[in-house]
């Protein structure tokens, strides 16, 4: 994984399991195959992942609307 992915970590807690989502790849997995709604919030965390990997955001950005979008979905997180 390219260290430019990667950001400060973000724990959030699914469904009762907790989990940290470092880098961009792993916030797109988890947005895509757990996240319990999809909410516009979360909807533009996963055009910004994409982003990334098109060099038009960076992973900060990525890890903004990731906690943009735990706080829509009323999701426990941590930075």
């Amino acid at each position: 994984m390219s260290k430019r992915r990667s950001f400060k970590p973000v724990k959030i807690t699914i469904n009762g399991k907790t989990r940290t989502v470092y880098n961009v790849v792993q916030a797109g997995n988890t947005l895509l195959n757990d996240w319990p709604e999809q909410t516009p919030a979360a909807k533009a965390a996963e055009r910004l992942v994409l982003d990334v990997f098109n060099d038009a955001a960076g992973p900060e950005q990525v890890r903004r609307a990731f906690i943009t979008a735990a706080k829509a979905s009323d999701i426990k997180f941590s930075s």
